[in-house]
């Protein structure tokens, strides 16, 4: 135990220092440590993967296996951390998992090269600590684009419209043996449950429940019966669990679901093509990254969904 604590002391605590950093920046940052932000998502995760190797030598800095481990473990006893005190939940690791690994071993490769060939002191470099929460104020100034983004899905359906559309418009309520759940569903995103409608018209209100308790609000403001229905969504803030992915995405101010359409089209052999496409809107600096997921867990949904109706359709 004391060969170990001579020969590696001084890493177990660059890791322990890194990995308090981390928490104490989440705590710091608080509802703003999310997709939207630029300073917690790239550079933190830089750092992170630096704060362990000021306290390497330059023998342990030449290796690159050293470069690539040190911070991975670094990140990883991080998100661990976070998981087992509840301060991230597993789908908000999984989403940021990604940025704070390259970057944190970019951060590693860049220090690298820096104490390596110039020989910075390391006391200005421990100032880098400090440039997250210097940059936060400054991003908050910074206007973020809006941007809209639509994700379609589609099945073939062996039925008459008039079967698909009772079936869209209203949506009675989906037992568990008829929901494919899939990944998502299993690490907490909710699945649909039931859809009820007071007037099948333009104006009229139609309510999505979801598991747990989750309520959409829409508004009907297309209604071709048995072509199209388009309602807007607007979600009741008051049925958001409080999980910590829902708070960051559902009742944060960068990710807006805009609408959803049902589109039926006739093709060969009478079958009807379903198209399901929804919009969400996007306020964020880093948009881009936030459309990687959202449209891979917005796809995930309808696909489920169109599934249920495929089979109520076809029995």
């Amino acid at each position: 135990m004391t060969r170990i604590k001579e020969k590696y002391g001084l890493l177990i605590t660059g890791i322990t220092l890194g990995v308090a950093y981390g928490i104490l920046s989440r705590l710091v940052f608080g509802q703003n440590a999310t997709l939207a932000s630029v300073t917690y998502l790239f550079i933190i995760p830089a750092i992170l993967g630096i704060i362990p190797l000021m306290f390497s030598n330059n023998e342990k800095l030449k290796s690159y296996r050293n470069i690539i481990f040190i911070p991975w473990l670094t990140i990883a006893t991080f998100f661990l951390t976070m998981l087992l005190f509840g301060i991230e939940d597993f789908l908000c690791l999984l989403v940021i998992a990604a940025p704070f690994f390259i970057l944190g071993t970019l951060g590693a490769l860049i220090y690298r090269f820096v104490q390596i060939n110039k020989r910075k002191s390391k006391g200005k470099l421990f100032s880098l600590v400090l440039l997250p929460f210097l940059f936060a104020p400054i991003e908050e100034y910074i206007q973020s684009p809006s941007e809209v983004f639509n994700i379609k899905s589609e099945v073939i359906i062996s039925s008459t419209p008039e079967t698909i559309w009772n079936n869209i418009v209203e949506v009675k309520t989906i037992n568990n043996n008829e929901y494919n759940s899939g990944f998502f569903n299993t690490l907490g995103i909710p699945r649909p449950i039931n859809a009820t409608v007071d007037i099948k018209a333009v104006n009229g209100h139609r309510i999505g429940n979801f598991e747990g308790g989750l309520k959409f609000i829409e508004t009907i403001t297309e209604y071709k019966e048995n072509k199209e229905i388009t309602f807007n969504i607007r979600i009741d803030s008051n049925t958001v669990r409080q999980k910590v992915f829902d708070q960051h995405v559902l009742n944060g101010n960068y990710f807006n679901f805009v609408d959803a359409t049902y589109e039926l089209e006739t093709i060969e052999n009478g079958q009807i093509k379903l198209i399901l496409t929804s919009s969400y809107q996007l306020t964020s600096t880093i948009n881009f990254y936030g459309k990687f997921w959202g449209d891979i867990i917005l796809s995930d949904f309808q696909d489920r969904l169109l599934d249920v109706i495929e089979i109520r359709c076809e029995e």
